[in-house]
């Protein structure tokens, strides 16, 4: 009985390191994107564009002690 615990526990385990693997890479995947669109974003300079006044809005919200 025992060796058969070990067995499905060491199946759960493996199942959960390859999950735990594509995370990763789809977590990589994702900043790699993530820092190519800032840095687009930062080629075009535009100040202006909704997108940007909401992040300006975020930035100093989140730096009041307030939301801290």
């Amino acid at each position: 009985m025992a060796e058969e615990e070990v067995a499905k526990l060491e199946k759960h385990l493996m199942l959960l390191r390859q999950e735990y693997v594509k995370l990763q890479k789809k977590l990589a995947d994702t900043e790699r994107r993530c820092n190519l669109l800032a840095a687009q974003a930062n080629q075009d300079n535009a100040s202006d564009t909704f997108i940007s006044r909401l992040l300006a809005i975020v930035s100093e919200l989140y730096q009041q002690e307030q939301y801290r």
